[in-house]
């Protein structure tokens, strides 16, 4: 399946100017496009889990969020985040390799 690179996420441990607020995950997020980081603030009580809000991850653009998660958990992944709606057709989910990187994946 074919990835497309889009940002490297980094938690923060306060909230930064800027910052939009996405209710369900309880987390507030800026992007720097320049240098395609995604800052991310996690408010303590989200429902996401532990590795999300600690650890940093790498997203990639995918043409099926589902298949890609697929693709990853037959490679020894675990799923973080399943399948989540952003709203109308974008989608993200999130997978992590044991003693590796925690990989989003993103559809729109």
């Amino acid at each position: 399946m074919e990835k497309t690179y889009m940002h490297t996420g980094i938690p923060v441990p306060e909230k930064m100017d800027g910052m939009a607020y996405m209710e369900g995950l309880k987390v507030w997020i800026c992007n720097n496009e320049e240098y395609k980081i995604e800052y991310l603030y996690w408010e303590k009580d989200t429902p996401c889990a532990w590795r999300m809000v600690a650890e940093t991850h790498v997203a990639y653009k995918v043409a099926d969020v589902q298949a890609a998660v697929d693709e990853a958990v037959a490679a020894g992944a675990a799923v973080l985040l399943p399948k989540y709606s952003l709203g109308g057709t974008c989608a993200i989910a999130y997978v992590g390799y044991k003693n590796g990187p925690q990989v989003e994946f993103f559809q729109d």
